[in-house]
């Protein structure tokens, strides 16, 4: 059966427009690779970053472990600790690779902290800052090592880490702030010793 040309190059240009489609969909960041329901919030890429101040404002583990934590935790940007990006300097004691990136136990003055900097393949087009944490990632990689398994690798690095505010649930795991406070996306590192 021989179809019109006009018909023929509608069915031409609908399956190339589906083959593009999967294959952006397919290369492109999704929730289960990328940290979940909240990775647009995890990437800077949400409706809220648009409000987060990427101008950091020094502070310390310990000041960010004594804030309050908000009930319910936030799926959006309400609270201030989430529209600001923040610089502390800390220890990396150990560091793991986890399918949404790069996740940092920060040590200080006996407060712990977790920092993530997110793999560039979860990074959207709306994400802000993303060539900084593209370029942090490239950074640790390159001066610090190679995260290969999900499992925890020492390192002792002094730095200063530049990140933005996030709550993830509270736990009282060795290493994680008590109320859930994390810097997720880190978006600049700045190596003092030890990588």
């Amino acid at each position: 059966m021989k179809l019109a040309v006009p018909t023929a190059l509608v069915l031409l240009a609908a399956t190339a427009l589906a083959a593009v489609a999967a294959g952006r969909d397919s290369a492109g960041p999704t929730p289960a690779r990328c940290g979940g329901e909240l990775w647009r919030m995890k990437t800077l890429s949400d409706l809220g970053s648009k409000a987060v101040q990427l101008e950091s404002a020094s502070t310390t583990i310990a000041a960010i472990g004594k804030r309050p934590y908000p009930r319910p935790v936030p799926k959006v940007r309400r609270t201030a600790f989430q529209r600001h990006a923040w610089e502390v300097v800390a220890q990396i004691t150990k560091y793991r690779f986890e399918t949404e990136g790069i996740r940092l136990e920060l040590f200080d003055h006996e407060s712990y902290l977790n920092a993530v900097i997110p793999t560039p393949d979860c990074l959207s087009n709306a994400t802000r800052a993303r060539q900084d944490i593209a370029s942090t990632f490239k950074l640790f990689t390159a001066q610090c090592g190679h995260p290969t398994s999900m499992d925890w690798q020492s390192l002792g690095a002094i730095v200063y880490v530049r990140g933005v505010g996030f709550w993830s649930q509270r736990r009282s795991l060795r290493g994680a702030a008590r109320n859930g406070a994390e810097l997720h996306p880190v978006t600049g590192l700045r190596i003092v010793a030890g990588c």
